[in-house]
């Protein structure tokens, strides 16, 4: 186990934890890359809001091209993130 994984108690840090300390920071797009592929505990639609975000802060001339709104389609996944790990 790499030791940047590891807390000082030992324990390996959750990526759950990864996720709520990059809201805590502000740092949604770090949030967005984690959360957006977990399944546990989060709907699809849930999933899918957040990978969406997460691909428009990536490639958002693709999403531009397609006619999707980044700041909405943005918002909408910060929010999910936000509301599930504040």
């Amino acid at each position: 186990m790499r030791k940047s994984c590891v807390k000082q108690d030992g324990y390996p840090i959750k990526k759950t934890d990864l996720v709520r300390e990059a809201v805590a920071a502000g740092n949604m797009k770090k949030a967005l890359s984690i959360a957006k592929d977990f399944r546990l505990g989060i709907s699809k639609e849930q999933r899918s809001l957040m990978a969406r975000a997460y691909e428009c802060m990536v490639h958002p001339a693709f999403y531009t091209s397609i006619g999707i709104d980044l700041s909405q389609a943005i918002q909408e996944g910060i929010s999910v993130v936000t509301a599930l790990y504040q």
